[in-house]
């Protein structure tokens, strides 16, 4: 062999054995097990402190989001039930009801309610699964009285209805005309709505057990069950006020 081939056989890099092969794959997957064992860990204490403070604390947005993000995060006017709130201000002022800016986030099967983005926990969650969201037309946007964070005064505005599977309206959702904002709200919704399906078919099956869920979906899933029963009552509507007033008597006497 000439000193030319000697050095280039000398400079050839050598293939790692099948020992340091493993040794590296036993090295990765440690790791991998030492960061689900530490996040599973974090979102047990936050799941012991969301519970200690009966759901007060222990679940804010940045630990809702974990290390995985949400589907949706946003600001929104949020309106309860089918009634417009302009139209029926009346009413919506007396239950003590009215449309206000909230921060919203979508993780796991539920969209979170806060108060702001530093709350300590959501105000309430809603489930979403069956649920859809439908953008209205513009002359059906509702127009909130403050400008959103982040929007000019000038900023268009989007309603969204949050509806159920039989198209009855549950909550409504105006959001600023920013980087598509309501169309992604919607896309979220869709797909949460389609995983929480997804997974009633798979308990229904016995197969929810066969895939390991992340540590932050648990927990995102654990709050929203208990911050849905925290959801305001739909106001009192038109209809229904009309519907409980005592009939006139038009009769003569």
């Amino acid at each position: 062999m000439s000193t030319a081939d000697k050095s280039a056989s000398a400079e050839e890099p050598q293939a790692p054995s099948d020992s340091a092969k493993r040794r590296s794959s036993d090295m990765s997957g440690s790791r991998r097990s030492s960061f689900a064992k530490r996040g599973s860990a974090l979102f047990a204490a936050a799941r012991a402190s969301f519970v200690r403070s009966r759901g007060n604390g222990g679940a804010s947005v940045e630990r809702l989001r974990g290390t995985s993000g949400s589907k949706y995060e946003g600001y929104a006017n949020i309106h309860r039930g089918e009634g417009d709130f302009d139209a029926f201000n009346i009413f919506s002022f007396c239950c003590g009801k009215k449309s206000e800016l909230y921060f919203v986030l979508i993780k796991g099967f539920h969209c979170f309610v806060f108060e702001n983005e530093d709350s300590k926990a959501p105000k309430y969650a809603i489930e979403l699964i069956n649920r859809k969201a439908v953008i209205q037309p513009s002359h059906d946007t509702i127009i909130p009285h403050v400008p959103h964070p982040g929007a000019a005064h000038d900023t268009g505005y989007t309603t969204v209805h949050l509806e159920t599977s039989l198209g009855d309206v549950e909550y409504k959702f105006t959001f600023a005309n920013m980087e598509n904002t309501a169309t992604e709200f919607c896309n979220a919704v869709a797909v949460a709505s389609n995983d929480a399906s997804a997974e009633k078919v798979r308990e229904r099956l016995g197969h929810d057990k066969l895939l390991s869920k992340r540590a932050s979906m648990k927990f995102a899933n654990a709050v929203g069950t208990a911050k849905a029963k925290d959801q305001p009552d739909a106001p009192v509507t038109s209809a229904e006020v009309m519907a409980g007033m005592p009939a006139v008597n038009t009769g003569t006497i």
